[in-house]
C-alpha cells in the first residue's frame, strides 16, 4: 500500500511534510507548522533505539512468535514485545506502527493535531473528521478507496497489510487488511497476524467474526478476491473513492 502513496494525497490537514531515515519514510500532517529538523531528530532518536536492541538482542528482529519481556529495554521496544504477546507474533512486526506512534506523541508537544504515516501504517490525534485513503489493486473495480475516519478525543491508529504490495513478510493472500485500534502498534501487529490467516473468503469471514470478539481491535477491512469485508469503526466515503 504506502508504495503507491495514494493516502498521503487524501489526508488534509493544513501543513504536512515528508522526512525520511534508512528504511523510514514519514508523512506527516499537522494544523500547526512543525519545524523538519525537529521531527528528523526525533525519528532518528526512536530508530537508534529499536537498532541498538537489535544489536544487543538480534532475535528481537528475528523471531516469529512474541519474546520474553525485558524491563531494560526502551519504552519503544518493550510496548513492541508487550503487544507481540496480544498479537501472538514478532514483536518486530509491529516497527513501523512503533515509529509512527512514538514520533506522533513527541509532536503532540507542538502542536494539538497530527497524523503520522510511515509505511502505511499510521498515528492519528485529529481534532474533526479525516478520509484515508487506502490502494486495494487492481483486482477492485475501485483501486484506491477512501476511509472516513471520525475525530476522537484520544490519539489512534490504523495500520494496514498486504501479501501482494510492500516488503513486510506476509504469509496471507488477502490484497489488504486493515486495521483501527487504539494505537498503530497494536494496530500494525493485529493487522500482520491477521493477513498471515487469511487465505480464502471462509478465512475472511471467521477472522472478521474473531475481530469482533476481541476488545483490541476496534474496526477492520479485509478486501479479497474481488470483495470487501467490512466491520467496526471503519467507514466507506463511496462518494470520494476514486
Amino acid at each position: 500500500m504506502y508504495e503507491e502513496r495514494f493516502y498521503r494525497n487524501a489526508v488534509f490537514s493544513k501543513f504536512s511534510l515528508e522526512i525520511s531515515h534508512k528504511e523510514s519514510d514519514l508523512f506527516i500532517s499537522t494544523n500547526t507548522k512543525i519545524d523538519k529538523e525537529l521531527t528528523l531528530r526525533i525519528l532518528r532518536k526512536y530508530y537508534q533505539e529499536i537498532e541498538d536492541y537489535i544489536k544487543a538482542t538480534p532475535l528481537f528482529l528475528t523471531s516469529l512468535s512474541p519474546l520474553e519481556h525485558d524491563e531494560a529495554a526502551p519504552p519503544i521496544v518493550k510496548e513492541m514485545i508487550e503487544s507481540s504477546h496480544s498479537t501472538k507474533i514478532g514483536p518486530f512486526s509491529s516497527v513501523s506502527g512503533a515509529i509512527a506512534q512514538y514520533v506522533g506523541k513527541d509532536l503532540l508537544n507542538y502542536t494539538d493535531e497530527v497524523i503520522v504515516e510511515n509505511g502505511g501504517d499510521i498515528f492519528l490525534k485529529i481534532n474533526e473528521d479525516k478520509r484515508v485513503g487506502v490502494y486495494l489493486g487492481e483486482k477492485f473495480q475501485v483501486a484506491n478507496l477512501l476511509l472516513r475516519i471520525k475525530r476522537r478525543d484520544n490519539s489512534f491508529g490504523i495500520a494496514s497489510s498486504s501479501s501482494c504490495i510492500g516488503h513486510s513478510l506476509n504469509f496471507g493472500q488477502a490484497d489488504l487488511v486493515t486495521i483501527v485500534a487504539h494505537d498503530p502498534i497494536i494496530a500494525d501487529g493485529f493487522a500482520t497476524s491477521l493477513s498471515n490467516r487469511i487465505k480464502k473468503q471462509k478465512d475472511a469471514k471467521e477472522t472478521l467474526a474473531m475481530a469482533k470478539k476481541d476488545p483490541l481491535i476496534e474496526g477492520l477491512l479485509i478486501a479479497l478476491e474481488g470483495k470487501i469485508f467490512l466491520w467496526g469503526q471503519i467507514e466507506i466515503d463511496n462518494e470520494n473513492s476514486l
